[in-house]
């Protein structure tokens, strides 16, 4: 039945008018709200929950949900940012005919919209429900961090950016909505566009060679909101804007080989002895890029076929819960773990779904509130997005 579907796949995909159903805009449009819920699931691991300085799983001894969510919160989902990126560059440079300084200005302003405002709001959002859960939910805290009652003017300001300069103890150098660090290196790589529009115009697939190869040997020192991981994806999908190529009809054709070598790649980090290799890091990035090239792939056949098709609320609602869940997701875990007091393997997988299922599920209901009572202000903290 495998062999059967990659025989339909290639012999239909030449047959294919990708500019209709399965076509670019389709296939982003559907990708946004699934990529969002592997989103939730990266932050689904149980293993960095604290409570009372103490971690959830200090006592491990939990074979299936080890396996079940390095699977899918650190190899499957890992797929998510960096296509969120590919998108968002290809998005960037859609229709650009030329690329001046007018126009730079007037893009970035237009971003300024959809994701500086957002990303500012949804931050003090967070430091003011810290702020209010210091008060009434002291003992569900990790009590790691420096309480907001004693932030300084400094610390006010670095919890937009780059919270380890407020608690250098802390691993990691995120803004105080954690996930939105995705948005602050977006946010800077398109800063930097007239270098990407530059290096894709004139220096083409080398320019991307070039940016991968970097990204795949982690060279660039780390520094918060410059990430080789966004410039790379970002450039890769300006190049199909830029030189106004289809990327859905350019990747559908490598799916039956990308997908083998996919799974060969997934396979290796489950080998006993290979986790702690030297070369796993490039392995793991390696299937990151044939990942999404066979969910972008996958996607647009499924579309093509009218197996599935792009739910509207659904897609509207992804900004929303992307922002919406970090804070709900940790209060739900250490509550449900609270209550549950799970000891058996088959539990532990059982909370490690069930969590992020009743976070969406709340995202989506508070979503649809918002839309009806609060038009406008939804509209500001989600960038316009309807």
């Amino acid at each position: 039945m495998h062999f059967n579907f990659l025989n339909n796949f290639t012999s239909n995909s030449s047959n294919v008018d990708t500019s209709k159903f399965g076509g670019e805009s389709e296939t982003i449009s559907y990708l946004r709200f699934p990529l969002i819920v592997l989103v939730v699931m990266i932050h689904s691991k149980f293993d960095g929950v604290v409570v009372n300085g103490v971690g959830l799983m200090h006592d491990g001894g939990f074979p299936c949900y080890s396996t079940i969510s390095t699977l899918v919160s650190n190899i499957i989902a890992s797929i998510a940012v960096p296509l969120f990126y590919f998108i968002s560059g290809f998005l960037f440079f859609f229709k650009t005919a030329f690329f001046s300084f007018d126009v730079y200005c007037s893009k970035i302003k237009k971003r300024a919209k959809t994701i500086l405002i957002p990303y500012l709001c949804w931050n003090l959002f967070v430091i003011l429900l810290l702020l209010a859960a210091e008060s009434v939910f002291p003992g569900l805290l990790s009590g790691k961090n420096k309480l907001v009652v004693d932030y300084t003017f400094t610390d006010w300001l670095w919890s937009f950016y780059d919270t380890s300069h407020i608690n250098p103890t802390v691993e990691g150098a995120f803004p105080i909505c954690y996930q939105f660090w995705f948005l602050r290196d977006l946010m800077v790589t398109m800063v930097f566009s007239p270098i990407v529009y530059l290096g894709v115009r004139y220096l083409k697939v080398l320019f991307i060679l070039c940016l991968g190869i970097l990204w795949l040997i982690n060279f660039l020192p780390a520094i918060p909101g410059f990430s080789s991981a966004a410039m790379f994806y970002f450039s890769f999908g300006a190049y199909f804007s830029i030189h106004k190529k289809d990327f859905v009809a350019t990747m559908r054709p490598l799916l039956p080989l990308s997908l083998l070598a996919y799974l060969l790649l997934v396979s290796v980090r489950f080998i006993p002895g290979c986790m702690n290799s030297w070369y796993i890091e490039y392995v793991h990035h390696l299937s990151i890029i044939l990942g999404m090239l066979c969910m972008i792939a996958i996607t647009s056949y499924l579309l093509c076929m009218g197996k599935i098709k792009s739910h509207h609320f659904l897609t509207n609602s992804s900004f929303f819960i992307y922002a919406f869940h970090s804070m709900p997701l940790v209060l739900i875990i250490k509550l449900l773990f609270k209550a549950i007091q799970p000891q058996s393997d088959f539990t532990i997988c059982m909370l490690y779904f069930l969590c992020p299922a009743i976070t969406i599920v709340i995202g989506l209901g508070l979503y649809k509130s918002l839309v009806i009572l609060f038009p406008k202000f939804t509209a500001i903290i989600t960038g316009g997005r309807k």
